[in-house]
């Protein structure tokens, strides 16, 4: 059976973490929705650290992120140092449109491709 803790009643309004599931493959499954920006990036932070240790990897999915900002980008990066931490492969999936295109500006103007960069 797998673990879950919703963090989607915390604030602010528009945005949040639907829960965090262990996939059978043992990956843990964080699915934010609505906007990755300053005021809801902290709920990201803190579901990332809440995770229990274990072998499988950290899986980010974005279908349901609407907005991502620079807050968004900052993330990613410190999801990045939180696999190299702790030995967890991280992967991205389901990149929408607009923080598809926040991704690949980015990459562009740092002539590395950010984490998830073209999924």
């Amino acid at each position: 059976m797998p673990s879950e803790t919703d963090l989607s009643s915390s604030p602010p309004v528009h945005a949040g973490v639907h829960t965090i599931t262990r996939a059978p493959d043992g990956d843990a499954v964080v699915a934010p929705w609505g906007e990755v920006d300053y005021d809801s990036a902290p709920l990201l932070y803190r579901a990332v650290n809440g995770l229990t240790a274990g072998d499988g990897g950290v899986v980010l999915d974005m279908a349901d992120v609407t907005f991502m900002d620079i807050a968004g980008l900052h993330f990613l990066r410190y999801l990045r140092s939180y696999g190299e931490e702790h030995r967890r492969a991280v992967t991205t999936v389901n990149w929408g449109r607009q923080p598809q295109r926040v991704l690949t500006l980015a990459g562009s103007l740092l002539d590395e491709p950010p984490l998830g960069a073209g999924r």
